[in-house]
This record gives structure tokens, sequence and C-alpha cells, in this order.
């Protein structure tokens, strides 16, 4: 059976951090290895909800050069593997979305991070990310089976 994950924007940086100069942040060593396999093998299929490249376009669209390197080395990589979708904010998603609340006010977290973790609510399945607002929020709430950070 295929291992599906969810990957947040924070994952997706740390793994393409060759290609996003400057980039400090990082992820788990199992982590990077799930999302390297993805890339040669269709055992594991990884789930970008779409909100992860608006955010990665408003960090590091910095120039046409970078826009499209970005396009080239990311997307297009992503987009070509039938294990691996850009998911879109659709009605499953929203619903989701909506459910996650109380969450604590020191440590809330965006619209970004709400439809990340709605994603993977709603394919109820791990989530990766080092995004210490959402694993705290999970651990607390426990609303995905679990995350690799």
């Amino acid at each position: 059976m295929k291992s599906t994950y969810v990957v947040d924007t924070c994952a997706l940086i740390s793994y393409f951090s060759k290609i996003l100069i400057g980039s400090n942040i990082s992820i788990s060593k199992e982590s990077i290895e799930i999302i390297d396999s993805a890339f040669y093998s269709t055992e594991i299929n990884l789930i970008f909800p779409s909100t992860v490249f608006i955010e990665l376009f408003k960090k590091w669209f910095r120039t046409e050069e970078d826009a499209e390197r970005i396009k080239t080395e990311i997307y297009l990589r992503i987009f070509e593997r039938e294990n691996m979708e850009i998911q879109p904010f659709d009605k499953e998603v929203l619903e989701n979305f909506i459910k996650i609340k109380d969450i604590e006010p020191k440590y809330n977290f965006d619209n970004h991070d709400k439809q990340i973790l709605a994603a993977a609510m709603t394919m109820e399945c791990a989530l990766i990310t080092s995004d210490t607002k959402i694993i705290r929020y999970n651990k607390r709430k426990n609303v995905i089976p679990y995350i690799l950070d």
C-alpha cells in the first residue's frame, strides 16, 4: 500500500534548500528521505496544498530569474510526477479549515497554515512540517494521524 503525506511550505523549502538560496528552514533526515523517495519511486504519494506555492512565490520570487529557476527546478518537477498532486482549496478542505479553532492565542497560525493542516485532515494522512505551531495544535487536538518534522 502506498503511503501518502501532505507537504507544507517549510518542508518544501527545506528539501529544495540548494535551489532556494538563503533558506534556514530544516526538516528531519527521515522527512527529507520520504520526499526524496517520492521523486524516485511511485510508492509514496505527496500532496502539496496550493497555498504552499503561494507562500513559496511570496517569499522566493524576487526576480524573473528566480521565478524561472523555481518554476523549472521545483514546480515542474512536482507537476510532472504522477504520485504528486497540487491540491486546490476545495469544499472538503474548506470544511476541515472551518473545524480548526480553539487555537491558543500566543500560538495562533495564519490561514496558509490552517489550509495545509486542513488538507492533511481531508486526506487523513501524515503531514511533513517543522512548523511548531501546527505540531503543538495537533498534539492538543489530534486532528491528523501524525506529523513528521
